[in-house]
């Protein structure tokens, strides 16, 4: 039986809220020096205001992970190289074909449409197990992290069979559907999104090109 490997399930966070923050400027007090001789006094010469430092702001980050993200034949099947490497002596192995699409939306939601069919070997056993429609929810971006927040999976059509006969593919299909966005460290460039999850004592990276 295939083990669970929990950074797969989508992790339940805040809806994003990005934005440029900086600390409060220092209050700026004159200080006066007294004349050595004289009943005028020295005009007053203010202090040094320290100059505010802005916080790291994840709004460039945004503005490049924003936007239609394709994951192709080839990269799909790197994926699933890392989990059956990750998975070697479990017993299971997957077998992909087809692509998936991201979509980033400012707002901080996304779509993850998984357009593919996987064949799970278990223990000897085939289970084809096809995709079809789409997962929606919400993401936070932290630094160099990204997270699924929440995710409605009501659009998602998943079809499991053995020898030709509909079976219930149970944990398996959850774990092979969600975004790879859960829990995820990300690398982002002009077409190129780099997602790299956490799967027990390894990872397993996803590379989408921008469409």
């Amino acid at each position: 039986m295939i083990r669970r490997f929990s950074p797969l399930a989508v992790v339940t966070a805040s809806v994003l809220a990005l934005g440029l923050s900086a600390c409060a400027p220092v209050e700026e007090k004159p200080a006066t020096q007294p004349t050595p001789t004289g009943s005028a006094s020295a005009t007053p010469t203010p202090t040094p205001t320290p100059t505010a430092t802005p916080s790291p702001s994840p709004t460039a980050d945004l503005a490049c992970l924003v936007g239609a993200w394709h994951m192709g034949q080839d990269q799909v099947t790197a994926f699933y190289n890392d989990v059956n490497s990750l998975m070697a002596g479990s017993g299971a192995k997957f077998t992909p074909v087809g692509t998936a699409d991201l979509i980033l939306r400012k707002d901080g939601t996304y779509t993850w449409t998984p357009a593919e069919q996987v064949t799970a070997n278990v223990s000897g056993t085939t289970i084809l197990i096809n995709f079809k429609g789409s997962i929606t929810g919400t993401y936070t971006v932290t630094g160099n992290g990204i997270g699924s927040q929440t995710q409605d999976t009501s659009g998602l059509e998943i079809v499991a069979t053995i020898d030709g006969k509909g079976t219930d593919a149970g944990a398996i299909s959850q774990q092979i559907s969600v975004a790879p966005i859960s829990d995820a460290k990300y690398g982002c460039k002009p077409d190129t999104l780099t997602l790299i999850n956490k799967l027990s004592d390894s990872t397993a990276t996803s590379v989408l090109h921008r469409e």
